[in-house]
């Protein structure tokens, strides 16, 4: 019931949100190709986004304030911030710049950030960790966790995962290279010799996004209770959920055929990098309790 509540709470929040920074938006074209009827796409979203965080926010060592503030940066940085941070970079692409409008992009960005910033005190609040127990246990500081061989290396096995998955799984479609006017070169080498070529810029600028993925999967690991293959799975679906449930939203500017093969790149190359980030950083969350020590 009270993951009931979250989900209706997370729906209401959002049509307040995007209804009032998203109201011109012009109808998908496409909505009927879908087999989630339009109206009920937001219901659908609303489930899985719930279920992600509802988990995230239930296993927490945090509460109160410190949780609602950890947890509204996760949600608006993966579901809101790093997309649109990426929609911002292929602006330089004239396929991409052709059916997104720049001016959307700010746009999107406060609507997210609304979003989060409604819902998750709600969500926090009906879920009961408002005033629970939080877990004493010291942890190291966030920057010294970071601050590491493992930060750069997560960082470049992100470019890894984006341009394998990028290439073999979303380039293979012929929807996909019609709606961003690109070829096939007909290898992945090939292709990454193309990118070299004419955006030299864009491998080092997914590092850094790399790094920012990083980030967030940290926090998440830091603060979660739990197993650490608990936490790769839940840093793996909310990488790839949470981020992905909105291409399952009518969108006139990206075609259903191009957002369900773009669903199936960002969903499984994310959740192997989430994962990959948890695995990584697990000697981050705090010891175990020596249950010798109270004997």
């Amino acid at each position: 019931m009270r993951l009931a509540l979250a989900g209706l709470a997370d729906l209401i929040a959002f049509v307040v949100a995007y209804g009032l920074f998203m109201s011109a938006v012009p109808p998908d074209p496409t909505a009927a190709s879908s087999p989630i009827p339009p109206a009920a796409a937001p219901l659908v979203v609303a489930a899985l986004q719930t279920a992600v965080m509802g988990w995230l926010i239930l296993r927490s060592r945090l509460t109160g304030w410190t949780l609602v503030l950890t947890m509204i940066a996760v949600f608006y940085g993966v579901q809101s911030f790093q997309p649109q941070l990426e929609s911002w970079i292929f602006q330089a692409y004239a396929g991409y710049a052709a059916h997104l409008p720049a001016a959307m992009i700010p746009r999107i960005l406060i609507a997210g950030l609304l979003h989060a910033v409604l819902w998750i005190p709600l969500a926090v609040r009906i879920l009961g960790r408002w005033r629970a127990s939080a877990d004493p246990r010291p942890r190291s500081s966030l920057g010294a966790t970071l601050w590491s061989w493992k930060l750069p290396l997560a960082a470049v096995a992100y470019v890894v995962v984006y341009f394998v998955f990028g290439h073999y799984v979303a380039w293979r479609s012929p929807a996909v290279r019609a709606y961003y006017q690109g070829t096939d070169p007909g290898s992945f080498w090939l292709q990454m010799r193309f990118v070299l070529r004419d955006t030299p810029w864009l491998p080092l600028v997914q590092v850094l996004r790399g790094a920012l993925w990083t980030l967030l999967g940290v926090v998440v690991v830091r603060s979660m209770r739990g197993s650490i293959a608990e936490k790769a799975v839940a840093v793996g679906v909310l990488f790839s959920i949470v981020m992905g449930a909105g291409l399952l939203l009518p969108n006139p500017y990206m075609p259903y055929e191009v957002r369900m093969v773009h669903l199936v790149e960002t969903g499984s190359s994310n959740f192997l990098f989430g994962a990959l980030v948890a695995l990584l950083f697990r000697d981050a969350s705090a010891p175990p309790v020596d249950s010798r020590a109270h004997a």
